[in-house]
Order: C-alpha cells, then structure tokens, then sequence
C-alpha cells in the first residue's frame, strides 16, 4: 500500500487537533455533522408538521449572522441555528474552532470521551467495548432529560426557556449565549449518536456495535490492541458517501437523529413515554453484540481496511498489532545504514584530501627548484626598491680582538601598484533634503494618506487626519478611520467601526540617510457602525493605538513615504456589560505632506 507523504502529513494534522468523528464545518473540514443535522430536523419539522420558528430579535439575529460556520438558509432561526450550536458544542467547548491547542486539550480530556461514544482510560477489553457503550448511553440519555426541561406545556419547545452556553464567534469572540434549553441538550445528546457510528465497529447490517475505537491511547503512541481496541480510524469519519459501508454509516446515523428528535417532540406523548421510545431507539441503533475479540480479528471487521497508518511513511496492515520493538529495530537499523554511509563518505574524502595534497606539495617542490638556464618569468607582484647601508662594527669584547668588519644592513619598502577596492566608502558629508521648511525647527501644516491591514483579526483600516510639526522632533495630528473587520467565516465584510484619534509622533532625524525614525502613539474614540451580539450599533467606546518602530522615506521636497512595520490597534466600542474588543496587528503605509 503506497502512501504519500502529504496525505500522511494531513492525517497527522488532523489527528493532532481533534477527534471529532463525523466533522464540524471549518476552513479545513466537511460540515458533517451540520449536514446530518440539518437533514433530521427537516424532516421532523415535515412529520410532526411544526408551526414555523418566531422571528429572532435583532440581538439574536446578530449572533446567527456572527456564527463561526454558515447554517443553511432553512436553518438560520434561532431553533435551526441554536440546535447546530448544540452538536457543535461537543467538539468546541466555547472555544473557537480555530484554537487548535485547545481543542487538543478538550478532546484529550479522559472525562470528554464518552461525549463522543469513545473509550475512556479505563475501559480495556475485555469488557471495555460493553463498558464504553454504556458510558455514551447514559450520556445521551442525560442530555435528553435536560432537554425535556426545555418544553412548554404542550410538549413544544419552549424558545424563552434559556441555558447559558459558552460560544465563540467570529467577530464578537467569546460571549455566554441565552439559547433555547431544549435545541442545546438534544444537540449535544445528537452528536453523541452521529458519533456511534464512526467511532465503532457494527454488525454486517450496521445496527449494533460491536466494539468501540479509542482516542486516548492511540493518540499518545501507548495503544495495546488487545486491551485498549482498535485506534480511531480517521478515514470512517467522511460524510461524502465515498463507498457503501460508508454511506450506510451516514444514513444510519442520519435516520437515528431524526428519530431522536421526533421521540422527544411528539406532542401526543407524556415525557414517560417519549423516554420509553428514546430507550427503544438506543436498543435499536446503539445495542451492544458481544462476542468479537482481538484473537479473532474483532469478527474479522470491515472496518479495519481504515485503520490509519501508525507511522509518517509506512502503512501497516489491519487486523495485526504492531509491537514496539519492531518500529525500534527498522529506526536502528536505519541509523545504523546511514552512519556507515557517511563513514565511507569520509574515508573517501580524507583519501581525495591526501591525493590533492601530495600533487599540490609535488607541484611546490618543483617550483622550489627553478632552472638556473632560463630567464625568470616577469612578475605581476608590486614592485620593491632596497637600499644597502654599510656601517663599521663594533668592538666585541675588552678580551677580544676586533677585526676590522662592516655590517650590511637591508631595508624593503612595498609600494602599492593599485587602489585598494576593500577599503569602506567615504562617509556622505552632504546632507539629504528633509520635506517641509527649509529651517527644520520652523513649525508646519500637514496632512496624511494610509491604510492598513490586520491578518490576525483580519481586518482593514482607511487613514485621513491633518498634520502640525512642531520641532524637529515632535509632530501632533487628528486623524479620522474607517476600519471594517473581516470574518474568514463565510467570508463576512462586516463594516466595523469608526475612529477618531489624535496623534502624538516622536521623529528621529537621520540628516545623511534617505529616511528618518519616528514612533506614533494613538488616542481617541471608537464607534460600532454594525450590530453584534449585546453590542448593538451605535456603540461608543475608546481607541488606543502604538506603532513603536516607523520609518518615513524622503521622497522629495515635500513627501515623505511613511512605513509601519508593526501598528497596534486596539479599538474597543463598547465598554458597558461584556466589553467589545477587537485586537489588530496590522502594517500600515501611507503618504505625509509636509509643506514649508
């Protein structure tokens, strides 16, 4: 079995951040269980032929249109929108589905794993398949008792019946949601069910599991088959129909959420009795059929052709377990073959040294040995001149005889026959010409041009404010943004806000380079042109902002390109209750005019 090693790269990022199962709807992943969902509740809504949903409220309204995924048109009232939340919930937590540490951290949780019909720490064969399907269970079945309190006297679902939820969105972040008590609790008991199906192996027909997968083991690299079960199996997770087991799996779970729902808002039933039904549907879909085992290849399951590889660039085989040992003698082994080829490498490389260095020595030998018959080449070295002075010698001792004697002595001077092109420049002595007033102390009216954009809170901003230089270092201004915010979510312009701030800049001027430094600091206020959820337009709160390392090119005599390689924006428009706050990195540039 080939296996590339992107594919092995995108299981691995996939394992990494979350074992979701059926997916939810992000940048990287299929809107599974959104999908499923969606489809149960509009058929109940068909066979139980419910009245349409009120209108949301504005407030409401901003939260749906703030959601972090995109709900089908049909599902964005606030029964459609709050039950997709619900399913969600079971993965995110209230957290954003972008935090993949996190995210990590909450599916890692040995307490989160029945929420997802998984096998917890504890539960190892034999008799941990039976052990986890109990768990998940009474899970679903708690959730469907919390539900319940969710209904009006009817048995309808009562929307002014409110749970506070943790939920993040797109441009508001973190808030704690009023939502409808009954579409949070059986969206959370639904996930559980959607789950069953993919985190289990089942009978020929699909209707009973047979034995349950595990997270927590495989994830950390310590999973023993026999005891823990089979490793999650990325590839059961898809929606998209890619084969018939596959399918059935999506179907199946489809046709329990429908029935679940159904069972739960039948009206012509007291709560008894509707919780009878919900237990006859759990016997039905999640029934547990004892029996397969690690020895007999868990029944000799069809889902172990998707078992996930267990190494980077290898694939192993379903149905055996793979020891330790053997992954520790093929990495040995390796080691061991490429050390030895470097070794050679080495040996061949100090040989290839020896070779150039003996032909090299030989080569200087017999250049050490001119021939005395020919002529010396001419040189292309820098001439020399000597001088030889010739002086008595001294006496040497009072013991000993002097003899008459000179002494020679030779003195060298080299002199240079060309530039040296390694010496540095000549410093600049002219000084560049700064925009504005011939005398640069003389004070000066002025203007600015810019935009920005922020890539962490995807946003961007549109500059205009009126400039006065006060010295050579210091210039005030009042400046005036739009700033729109950007949801990569659904890919929502939202229009943002609108700020109004002074402007204190600090310049730094280099009288011999093209450019000077500057640092800028912002104060002023923030206005909210859109609503958000608990922050309705009109909302009137501060703007800070800091660009502490700028620089301003000298472009000529009266503009200077000004570049904000790191611009701190913080607009924050609403103070009041939970406050609204909107962080930007951003990287600004622009146009000064600086007239003398």
């Amino acid at each position: 079995m080939v296996v590339t090693v992107s594919e092995r790269l995108a299981e691995g990022l996939l394992a990494t951040g979350a074992a979701r199962a059926y997916t939810i709807e992000t940048h990287f992943t299929a809107k599974c269980h959104e999908k499923l969902t969606a489809q149960a509740l509009r058929t109940t809504r068909l066979q139980l032929e419910m009245a349409a949903t009120p209108r949301a409220t504005d407030d409401e309204r901003a939260l749906i249109d703030d959601l972090q995924f995109a709900p089908d048109q049909d599902m964005k009232d606030l029964a459609g929108a709050t039950l997709l939340v619900g399913v969600r919930d079971n993965d995110l937590k209230g957290n954003s589905q972008d935090d993949l540490s996190i995210l990590s951290a909450i599916h890692g949780n040995p307490d989160n794993q029945r929420e997802h019909c998984l096998r917890g720490p504890d539960q190892k064969e034999p008799g941990g398949s039976a052990a986890a399907v109990a768990d998940c269970r009474a899970f679903i079945r708690g959730r469907v008792l919390e539900a319940f309190d969710g209904l009006d006297a009817r048995g309808r679902p009562d929307l002014t019946q409110r749970t506070s939820l943790g939920l993040h969105l797109s441009l508001r972040g973190h808030v704690d949601a009023l939502l409808p008590t009954y579409y949070v609790r059986i969206g959370q008991a639904m996930h559980a069910i959607q789950d069953a199906f993919t985190h289990t192996y089942r009978t020929s027909d699909g209707m009973k599991i047979t034995v349950v997968l595990d997270w927590l083991d495989s994830v950390n690299g310590s999973l023993t088959e026999s005891l823990d079960g089979p490793a999650h199996a990325t590839k059961l997770d898809v929606c998209d129909d890619p084969d018939d087991l596959r399918t059935t799996r999506r179907k199946l779970a489809t046709d329990a959420s429908t029935a679940l729902l159904i069972a739960t808002m039948d009206p012509s039933k007291t709560q008894d009795e509707r919780m009878a039904v919900v237990d006859g549907i759990l016997d039905s879909y999640m029934g547990y059929s004892p029996g397969c085992t690690f020895e007999n290849g868990w029944c000799q399951a069809a889902e172990g052709k998707y078992k996930d590889s267990k190494s980077l660039f290898g694939c192993t085989s379903a149905g055996r377990e793979q020891r330790p040992g053997a992954m520790v003698a093929w990495s040995s082994i390796a080691l061991l073959a490429l050390m030895g080829r470097r070794r050679r490498r080495r040996r061949g490389a100090f040989k290839a040294s020896g070779l150039v260095l003996a032909v090299t020595l030989a080569a200087g030998g017999a250049r050490a040995e001119p021939d005395a018959s020919k002529p010396p080449a001419p040189s292309l070295e820098p001439t020399a001149t000597s001088t030889t002075t010739t002086t008595p010698a001294k006496a040497a001792t009072a013991t000993t005889i002097a003899t008459p004697a000179t002494i020679t002595t030779t003195s060298t001077t080299t002199t240079s026959v060309g530039p040296n092109t390694h010496a540095p420049p000549a410093p600049t002595i002219v000084a560049v010409e700064e925009p504005g007033p011939r005398d640069p102390s003389q004070m000066a009216w002025g203007a600015y041009l810019g935009s920005s954009a922020s890539f962490d809170k995807p946003a961007l901003a549109v500059q205009l404010g009126a400039r006065l230089k006060v010295s050579k270092q210091w210039t005030f201004g009042l400046d005036g943004e739009w700033n729109p915010w950007i949801t990569l979510n659904g890919y929502r312009f939202g229009s943002g806000v609108f700020n109004l701030y002074g402007t204190a800049i600090l310049r730094f001027p280099l009288a011999y380079e093209n450019f000077n430094l500057r640092a800028t600091a912002n104060l002023g206020a923030s206005y909210l042109l859109m609503n958000l959820y608990g922050a309705p337009s009109g909302s009137l709160g501060i703007y800070a902002g800091l660009s502490p390392a700028g620089l301003e090119w000298k472009l000529s005599r009266t503009f200077f390109l000004i570049v904000n390689p790191l611009n701190i924006a913080l607009p924050a428009p609403q103070l009041r209750g939970v406050p609204l706050t909107y962080p930007q990195y951003r990287f600004s540039i622009g146009f000064e005019i600086q007239k003398g």
